[in-house]
């Protein structure tokens, strides 16, 4: 009867695996492995995409950086071309028909004038 309830005490406790808190089946480990590897690729895909757009909002930053200065060029160009207007542009005295229209009246002024002589 001894040899009865030690085989029976020594199977129980082979035979039962001792489970602390939750057991879960082998095909339920088997799941929670895989969604486990599933969410590390999806957070590394994160990561990388996270970096990727990090890089391209720099590159956009250093692009607006570059379009502001463009634009200050442009305006200092724009003072330029104008400050080369007025230097370029003649002055009144310097128009072609006030001295041909002038050289004009002199010199029909001095015919009749010269005319009036006796």
């Amino acid at each position: 009867m001894y040899n009865f309830f030690l085989i029976l005490l020594v199977s129980i406790i082979f035979t039962q695996v001792p489970c602390e808190g939750t057991c879960f089946s082998e095909q339920e480990v088997i799941n929670i492995t895989n969604n486990i590897k599933e969410l590390e690729f999806k957070l590394q895909k994160g990561i990388e995409i996270e970096t990727n757009l990090n890089s391209q909002i720099q590159s956009y930053v250093e692009q607006e950086k570059l379009n502001q200065l463009l634009i200050e060029d442009y305006k200092k160009q724009l003072e330029m071309s104008e400050e080369m207007i007025k230097l370029v542009k003649p002055k009144w005295h310097e128009n072609k028909y006030l001295w041909f229209f002038g050289g004009i009246i002199i010199t029909s002024g001095s015919v009749y004038l010269a005319g009036q002589i006796k």
